[in-house]
């Protein structure tokens, strides 16, 4: 016989309240800490910061991350999210090397001040942060070399290594972003030089 007590269902609705709620003021936090990123990078990115842009305890930071470390993690990550979206909404199947990079630019020209504090401060972030900017660089890298092997098939490009084609894209991509104020002094380096980045790739691959 099964003498184990079900849940009570009071109790069961109870925690869904508390844990929307919990929900929310995570959300509340790591909106923060992008905002805090954007005006004064991740090195001001401090917990006790974070708290005060949220109106929040200090100690509720560490309710919901266990140490400074997992929270910029988790601000990595949601620019990565935000950025990775863009990719995964071109058809799969059928996009070429010019939908990937229209893709990728507008990706970053949505989060490009976020995006380019992550670059200059990548080796003073935490390992698990850096890795995840790894894996989104290599998501574009991954599309990218699906596209253009579509695209040799089609006759539209020339062949090329992939690892090559991969790190010349985000390479120069990184380097405009970091050089922002020799490329675009005072505005979007993708709104002033995307089209001139898309070119120079394109060129490259002309068969």
């Amino acid at each position: 016989m099964n003498t184990r007590k079900s849940e009570h269902p009071a109790a069961s609705t109870a925690a869904r309240p508390r844990a929307r709620q919990r929900e929310t003021t995570r959300q509340q936090l790591v909106q923060a800490g992008l905002q805090v990123v954007a005006e004064h990078g991740f090195a001001g990115a401090t917990t006790a910061a974070i708290a005060q842009a949220t109106g929040k305890a200090h100690g509720t930071v560490f309710v919901h991350f266990a140490n400074r470390d997992v929270l910029v993690e988790a601000l990595v990550a949601e620019i990565g999210e935000a950025m990775s979206q863009r990719l995964s909404n071109l058809p799969a199947q059928t996009c070429g090397v010019a939908d990937v990079l229209d893709a990728h630019l507008l990706a970053l020209g949505e989060h490009e001040l976020l995006y380019t504090r992550l670059l200059r401060e990548a080796t003073a972030l935490p390992p698990s942060a850096r890795a995840r900017v790894f894996a989104l660089q290599s998501a574009v890298g991954s599309r990218l070399r699906q596209a253009h092997a579509r695209d040799v098939e089609r006759g539209t490009a020339r062949a090329m290594n992939p690892v090559a084609l991969t790190n010349l894209w985000i390479a120069l991509t990184n380097h405009y972003l970091i050089n922002r104020d020799l490329f675009a002094p005072g505005h979007s380096v993708v709104a002033q030089r995307g089209a001139e980045l898309k070119a120079q790739l394109l060129e490259v691959l002309q068969p």
